[in-house]
């Protein structure tokens, strides 16, 4: 990709572990981000799941450091960029990936916690990051911020009324950041995945008890998503190749919401 060598990349939920489901996401962004020569921050909760992303990037021969962050709060959030900052210098792409997922359950069986704790880290934390981060990058005159949003952010799902909700905030949001701050070098762009095959399900057989199995192998590509697939268009979003797209999200989603 045009542009990403020597880049500074932050990424929020990057950590890894295999036995957490949606775990490996934010690994495989960062993975495929240094292996296009960018200088990643891996951010998660975790410091230990920061620390495996970090090895892996390594271990391929790319440059990352670790931060433990809880893109809920404001505080956290702020150290969070001090420490990319230190390490590197600058920021020059954020990439919001940190997120929950919802009950799976109706909206009147949701509980008042639950709602408020997936618009705190899918929705909120979003909007910390981006808040704590735009004035560097503005300072600079330039930057990235790829919001990862869902597939759910456009229509309804089974995850639950309050994923749902979080993400198609996700996509409002990466709408006004790029309306507030194009005019000011800021290139603000979003990501829809669609039902991806994470860590949590390496090597598993898949059957009819997977997630969403209906829904995903109906859909054209007739197939759950990998990994790598997000990571290589979070890649193409973040580079200069991807200069002329603004407030869009862009589905990678096997076209599961055109059913």
């Amino acid at each position: 990709m045009r542009g990403l060598t020597d880049k500074v990349v932050l990424v929020t939920g990057g950590g890894f572990s295999p036995d957490q489901v949606g775990s490996g996401l934010g690994m495989s962004m960062c993975v495929e981000l240094a292996a296009e020569g960018a200088k990643v921050v891996v951010s998660d909760l975790s410091l230990e799941r920061a620390e495996a992303t970090v090895m892996r990037v390594k271990e391929a021969g790319g440059d990352a450091v670790a931060v433990a962050a809880d893109v809920t709060d404001e505080d956290s959030v702020r150290a969070m960029v001090s420490a990319a900052l230190d390490a590197y210098g600058r920021i020059d792409v954020l990439v919001n990936n940190a997120g929950v997922f919802g009950a799976y359950v109706p909206l009147l069986e949701i509980e008042n916690s639950q709602w408020d704790r997936v618009m705190e880290v899918d929705l909120k934390g979003v909007f910390l990051a981006t808040k704590a981060t735009l004035p560097h990058m503005l300072e600079r005159g330039k930057g990235v911020v790829i919001n990862v949003s869902s597939a759910s952010g456009v229509v309804a799902s089974e995850v639950g009324a309050e994923y749902t909700t979080a993400k198609h905030g996700v996509i409002g949001l990466t709408k006004q950041i790029a309306y507030d701050y194009g005019h000011q070098g800021i290139r603000a762009v979003g990501i829809g995945p669609g039902v991806i095959k994470t860590a949590a399900f390496e090597g598993a057989e898949i059957t009819s008890d997977f997630p969403f199995y209906d829904l995903t192998m109906q859909a054209p590509a007739g197939r759950y998503g990998e990994p790598h697939e997000i990571a290589r268009a979070v890649c193409f979003l973040a580079s200069d190749d991807a200069s002329f797209i603004h407030g869009h999200t862009i589905p990678v989603d096997g076209g599961s919401p055109i059913r």
